[in-house]
């Protein structure tokens, strides 16, 4: 049992209790954290927020909620790898599962050592994925604080003759003084700007 596989905790949502018992048995002896199993989709729903698995094993047909609907609203809320189980090609449910964003769709009857194989894939998927939504909120964040910085900057220069390199060094500085963020010192005086001119136009 590696120490890799002992912090991956997968939770299983199927109503059909011989095979979920079956697949939690799997997923213990090869050293994942077996959670479940769900059997309902509002209950796959719930232990999905309360657990926080790394990736869910989920059948479509399951009382109160099916399974594409919950792996949907899960989605919802920052993005899980997710393995659909059916025994239909029902193309509805194909075009649900990629509306859902999951990584896996397969077709029963399906042996265990192909479902654990698939569940390998969609981890290494949807780590990759995951990072690169960091890296692109990272950068989102960046260039919004570049933006509010500038009209800072912007203000700066307006209201007290600065130059644009005085200006930044400025807010350098004050920043290191107050200790607060540049961005956050930034957005205080556009706010600040902001109210100013509302003024004026009064």
């Amino acid at each position: 049992m590696s120490e890799t596989k002992e912090k991956i905790k997968v939770l299983v949502a199927e109503d059909d209790e011989y095979f979920s018992s079956s697949l939690l048995e799997a997923l213990k002896r090869r050293g994942y954290e077996a959670l479940g199993p769900a059997q309902t989709g509002k209950e796959a729903l719930e232990l999905a927020k309360l657990l926080k698995p790394d990736v869910i094993i989920m059948d479509i047909r399951m009382p109160e909620m099916d399974g594409l609907e919950a792996a949907y609203q899960i989605n919802q809320n920052g993005f899980l790898p997710i393995i659909i189980l059916t025994a239909y090609t029902d193309p509805d449910f194909l075009r649900r599962a990629c509306k859902a964003k999951v990584l896996g769709y397969l077709l029963k009857p399906i042996s265990i050592d192909e479902l654990l194989s698939s569940l390998e894939v969609a981890l290494t998927i949807g780590r990759e994925l995951n990072s690169r939504e960091v890296e692109i909120k990272n950068l989102r964040e960046e260039l919004e604080a570049r933006k509010i910085i500038e009209r800072a900057k912007g203000f700066l220069m307006d209201a007290y003759n600065m130059k644009e390199g005085e200006a930044m060094r400025f807010m350098q500085q004050e920043a290191r003084r107050r200790r607060v963020k540049l961005k956050d010192l930034a957005a205080a005086i556009v706010e600040v700007g902001e109210e100013l001119l509302k003024k004026a136009k009064k």
